[in-house]
């Protein structure tokens, strides 16, 4: 079905910009999408598009409104103009099973949780959990800095009592520190223990007292000259050094 929409006061148009808060998107369990790739990505999710006359897949989506490049422009939170806007349903959360899973303790700022979403996914983590100090994962900058990746990753949202459930079911937990007692991420084997759940934490706290305690491992990267990493290149040093590892395990299994 497709109609056109012309009146910034259409009531399509108004539902789309009230979107654009957090409070009402939980409210409605509804989120933005703008671009054609991430609307191409979240396809099975997607209520409705708004879009210019010029998108070409239309035919693609049930319910298609036609909009033109001043109420798209009114629309859009992107700096340049986007071909099309959709309203997406809220992704399903599902249980924690995979070996490597990735938890982010207070992580603020939208642009870093995007960031290490989209790492995840290059790096082969299924599993991630967000606790409730972390920036909103349906926020504008969360869902654009990601790419998409939140399509492909199961992203919970829970607090560090379920964090520290998982150790009953044998993860071991692996922490961020600069403490002095932190080893390096170089003398790590990330492959001794199959299950485990690397930590990030709080862009100017770090990580939670309460759960470096209750860590089995704290690490810490090798730098010169700074005291430390913004979290997102720290997160995608670490998930490459385990991806690193199972690289490097692959070869000798060949080559044996």
């Amino acid at each position: 079905m497709i109609n056109e929409i012309k009146s910034k006061d259409n009531e399509i148009i108004k539902y789309v910009k009230k979107l654009q808060n957090n409070a009402f998107s939980k409210e409605e369990k509804r989120f933005l999408l703008e671009g054609n790739h991430l609307v191409e990505m979240g396809r099975k999710h997607i209520d409705f598009i708004l879009c210019l006359p010029s998108f070409k897949d239309k035919s693609l989506y049930n319910k298609v409104y036609v909009i033109n490049e001043m109420l798209m422009n009114k629309l859009t939170q992107n700096k340049s103009i986007t071909e099309v806007i959709a309203v997406s349903k809220y992704i399903n959360e599902n249980e924690i099973n995979s070996s490597r899973v990735l938890y982010l303790d207070d992580v603020q700022d939208p642009g870093n949780v995007g960031t290490i979403l989209r790492t995840a996914l290059a790096f082969g983590f299924k599993d991630v959990i967000l606790s409730k100090g972390c920036a909103f994962k349906y926020s504008f900058k969360v869902i654009q800095s990601s790419q998409g990746s939140i399509f492909k990753l199961n992203v919970v949202s829970n607090d560090k009592d379920f964090l520290f459930s998982l150790k009953n079911r044998g993860y071991k937990l692996i922490s961020t520190s600069l403490d002095k007692d932190s080893k390096f991420l170089s003398e790590i084997n990330f492959n001794k223990d199959s299950k485990y759940v690397v930590i990030l934490g709080n862009e100017g706290q770090g990580i939670s007292k309460e759960i470096q305690e209750k860590s089995d491992i704290k690490i810490k990267i090798e730098i010169n000259d700074i005291d430390s990493l913004n979290v997102g290149v720290a997160g995608g040093i670490i998930m490459y050094q385990t991806r690193l590892i199972k690289w490097f395990e692959a070869i000798e299994k060949e080559n044996n």
